[in-house]
């Protein structure tokens, strides 16, 4: 009461206090402030390196998986890792590649699929662009070209599996270091050869049972940027075929005239092509199929990517040219030589929307007008063709019967 009773008796006093709680509470609020804003800095900083070792691991993890699954691959999908890289050896892990697409092509199994890309020029693969790549942009100005070069995977090689299969069973091994292509021969039968019994190194010839099996070069028939689709001629791939890379092709420096080739490549250019014919009865049944006939009852069949009934016959006809036919099946189906309209086999080809059965008849080489050196000692006769769907009901009703056939014996 005494200190309140002289504050108020002397105003001065009373202000002069006022401003020092004032002051006070300014500096208290301030250091409070200055106080949040480092705890503030501190935690977002602290933030900051979280979000940095995350990243970091991250990226550790992704590199790690990468390396894992190239390892997976080239084990066949087994999941087991090569024995050298678990034990922390210097060794060199490759590289992964991501498909930057995948084709959607006539040939639809392995089986029947040219062994050699640009044999058949008619044949069409179409690239569907992955959504990641942004076509739009990186296929614009493509369509100024009319050949590129094309790396796609053979994802289909039966080395692969021999290759992952010969490697788990060497993992388990203590010493030394498993090598990498395991189980891949590495002399093969060039494709197209003349000469069976030839044998050459697998870097010498293009197999596509390769160390790292992938092929390229092709026409370019159309470019859809938007849609993110090319169109491409003359390739030897499966249905499915994922692509890692198109290049332009560019003849003023990558075209090579005077380039030389051995003598048994030069040979397999000249092989004659065989002669195809169709029945009647196939070619009224590719016609109802393409054309939607009253009298068909089937589904009509689509006609993309092909322009026309012509371009899908000649790129038809153009792949039953070649002998198709496996080793083994030439093995057991031997031309027996002379002519004749009895088969001495009967194949089919799973082509487009397709499923075509064929024959084969031997024809007598020579004529008048051709050597015998250039006249093809088969021809080709077109007997049956149905839709992929059809075709495949009917294989497994064949299927069904045959697994009968032995309760039925019984």
């Amino acid at each position: 009461m005494v200190m309140s009773t002289s504050l108020t008796g002397r105003p001065e006093l009373w202000a002069a206090a006022s401003a020092l709680l004032l002051g006070t509470a300014l500096n208290l609020a301030l250091a409070w402030s200055e106080r949040r804003g480092r705890r503030i800095a501190e935690a977002e900083a602290q933030e900051q390196r979280a979000a940095a070792e995350r990243q970091t691991k991250l990226r550790e993890e992704e590199r790690k998986g990468r390396i894992r699954a190239e390892l997976q691959l080239r084990e066949g999908g087994s999941g087991a890792a090569n024995a050298e890289v678990e034990a922390g050896e210097k060794s060199s892990p490759g590289f992964v590649f991501h498909a930057i697409g995948t084709f959607k092509s006539c040939y639809r199994n392995r089986c029947g699929t040219p062994r050699q890309g640009g044999i058949v020029s008619e044949s069409l693969a179409v690239l569907q662009c992955a959504r990641d790549l942004n076509p739009k942009a990186a296929l614009e100005g493509f369509e100024g070209y009319s050949h590129c070069w094309v790396l796609y995977v053979f994802h289909l090689n039966t080395n692969l599996q021999r290759e992952g299969r010969t490697i788990a069973k060497r993992r388990q091994q203590t010493k030394g270091r498993v090598p990498l292509w395991q189980g891949l021969c590495m002399k093969v039968a060039p494709p197209r050869a003349a000469d069976r019994d030839l044998r050459v190194g697998v870097l010498s010839c293009r197999t596509p049972h390769r160390p790292n099996p992938v092929g390229f070069l092709a026409r370019i028939v159309s470019v859809d940027a938007a849609k993110g689709e090319v169109v491409l001629a003359g390739l030897d791939v499966v249905d499915g075929t994922p692509c890692l890379d198109l290049k332009p092709y560019l003849p003023s420096f990558e075209s090579i005239p005077d380039a030389l080739v051995p003598g048994w490549v030069q040979a397999s250019h000249e092989e004659p092509m065989m002669e195809v014919t169709w029945n009647l009865e196939a070619l009224e049944e590719l016609n109802s199929l393409l054309t939607g006939s009253s009298g068909n009852k089937q589904a009509r069949i689509p006609l993309a990517p092909f322009g026309s009934q012509a371009e899908l016959r000649r790129a038809l006809e153009g792949t039953l040219a070649l002998d198709i036919r496996s080793p083994l099946q030439r093995e057991r189906h031997a031309n027996p030589g002379g002519s004749s309209e009895t088969p001495f086999f009967v194949g089919d080809l799973w082509f487009h929307e397709l499923h075509v059965t064929y024959a084969l008849l031997p024809r007598a080489a020579g004529s008048d007008q051709e050597s015998e050196e250039h006249r093809a000692t088969a021809a080709v006769q077109i007997q049956h063709v149905s839709s992929r769907q059809q075709g495949q009901e009917e294989k497994n009703e064949e299927g069904a019967v045959e697994e009968l056939i032995p309760e039925a014996s019984e």
